[in-house]
């Protein structure tokens, strides 16, 4: 933990919902605003289970999409304390309890994540799930639900294989399928941070096989 971050913790002044407050203050890109200049923040967690009232985020990995471009320079992965055993969650993400030693705070990671990417379009593979978790975990934190807006990649995904109709077999939406379906590179990890370039990957090629000044109100109705 930095001491910046020591200082403002231990400054009682300042309410811990004022990290939230100042977050959904701040406006979003209109939905007018074509996406190539538009600021995306793709993110993938990993989780204890899939119930955001019970189980916990114990991995979170993100990078922001910029003027088409995924700024590698500001990629983050985190593991965080998590107040439960992953348990049997291990088996999906990998991850196990000797793994978390150095992890970080999730009250830290949020705060990080809230401060820097405010105005920011957030970006997820099937996004209801990193939603949910993200605005359980902040109202638990900071006593206020963050108000994060989201695009959904595998949602943008159902609506151009239905617009060309394609039949879709099982599991076409997945991840891995669509990465495959677009020719892309896949890795071979469950990763949260390798998730999200590869969620970050298929959405700059989702954007490429679009009109050229497609807008964000368009990506927001495809990812309904």
């Amino acid at each position: 933990m930095t001491y910046n971050m020591l200082a403002w913790l231990s400054d009682k002044t300042t309410p811990l919902s004022h990290v939230v407050q100042a977050f959904n203050q701040t406006p979003l890109p209109a939905g007018s605003v074509r996406a190539s200049d538009c600021p995306f923040l793709v993110i993938d967690l990993e989780l204890t289970g899939l119930n955001a009232r019970q189980d916990h985020i114990v991995s979170l990995g993100w990078l922001p999409v910029r003027q088409h471009e995924i700024v590698l320079n500001e990629a983050r992965h985190y593991l965080v304390q998590s107040p439960v055993s992953v348990g049997q969650s291990a088996t999906f993400h990998g991850l196990h309890d000797k793994d978390f030693d150095q992890a970080q705070d999730l009250a830290e990671v949020l705060t990080e994540l809230m401060q820097r990417y405010a105005g920011y379009i957030f970006v997820a593979h099937h996004c209801q799930l990193d939603n949910r978790f993200l605005a359980v975990a902040s109202q638990r934190i900071f006593g206020k639900t963050a108000k994060f807006s989201f695009i959904d990649t595998l949602n943008i995904e159902l609506y151009r294989m239905q617009k060309q109709g394609v039949v879709m077999k099982k599991d076409a939406l997945r991840l891995h399928q669509c990465l495959q379906r677009h020719k892309l590179p896949q890795s071979g990890q469950h990763h949260a941070l390798a998730d999200a370039y590869s969620c970050a990957l298929l959405l700059l090629s989702q954007l490429k096989h679009s009109h050229p000044e497609i807008t964000l109100a368009d990506l927001q109705l495809q990812s309904r």
